[in-house]
């Protein structure tokens, strides 16, 4: 998951995201908030220390060990996002990145479970990996040659991860009793890009090299401004995820 990457990368600077102004003008602080599948915990932190009631809950209770560490004032439940012990209709705010997606039969189930603890009118700021014009028209299909390259050569592939269109994430919060309200292109800012670095990663690695923790997302100097301008001009074109604010109906 996520915080593997994080926890090697030491990415726990949630102003690093661009999204960062919309989350906290999302949730309210008078509110009840949890991060459903919170990892490193990096986002309950940066609540608290703005005065927000913030629980992180994630299922490995490694990550949750090591967020401790980190950070000892966080409340921490170790639980699955998919079935949270948690009482129905009692939180004002959940928030989910890096999570969904990772389901392989698909999003519905764990939406539905975000909607179940939420009151009516609460808010889900979602965030999931965003099939970007760039994936669409190039990156998928060298994606698609390289797979069918190394299970030619034996390689043994699992399931990853979905990403989804604007249309898609839509369909499926509409599905499970959401109202989305604003969607949003999320990264990192320069010089670092999660979609465009993990893209071309997907294509060239080696896994009996491990990739050195200081330069995780980080892009080479001149690709890091040409990342940089486009995300400034043309963010939908090649931002890694897709943040979707929305409201249990």
């Amino acid at each position: 998951m996520t915080w593997r990457v994080e926890s090697q990368a030491l990415v726990d600077d949630v102003d690093a995201e661009l999204v960062h102004d919309v989350v906290l003008a999302s949730l309210s602080p008078d509110g009840r908030v949890v991060d459903a599948g919170c990892g490193m915990a990096k986002w309950p932190s940066a609540l608290r220390r703005r005065g927000h009631r913030a629980v992180g809950l994630d299922v490995s209770r490694t990550a949750l060990t090591l967020a401790r560490e980190r950070d000892p004032t966080v409340p921490l439940v170790a639980a699955d996002s998919r079935r949270m012990p948690v009482r129905s209709q009692v939180l004002d705010a959940v928030l989910s990145e890096g999570v969904v997606e990772h389901e392989e039969e698909g999003p519905i189930a764990s939406l539905r479970e975000l909607h179940r603890v939420l009151k009516p009118g609460g808010t889900l700021v979602l965030d999931v990996p965003y099939d970007n014009w760039l994936r669409r028209l190039l990156m998928n299909h060298l994606h698609t040659w390289v797979t069918w390259r190394r299970r030619r050569a034996g390689w043994t592939l699992g399931f990853s991860e979905y990403r989804f269109t604007y249309r898609e994430i839509v369909g499926f919060l509409e599905q499970t009793g959401f109202q989305p309200l604003s969607a949003h292109p999320n990264d990192r800012r320069p010089p670092k890009n999660v979609g465009v670095w993990v893209d071309y990663h997907n294509l060239v690695f080696d896994p009996f090299k491990p990739t050195p923790p200081a330069t995780l997302f980080v892009l080479p100097p001149l690709m890091a401004r040409i990342v940089g301008a486009l995300m400034r001009r043309v963010p939908w074109f090649l931002c890694g995820t897709i943040t979707v604010v929305a409201r249990a109906r």
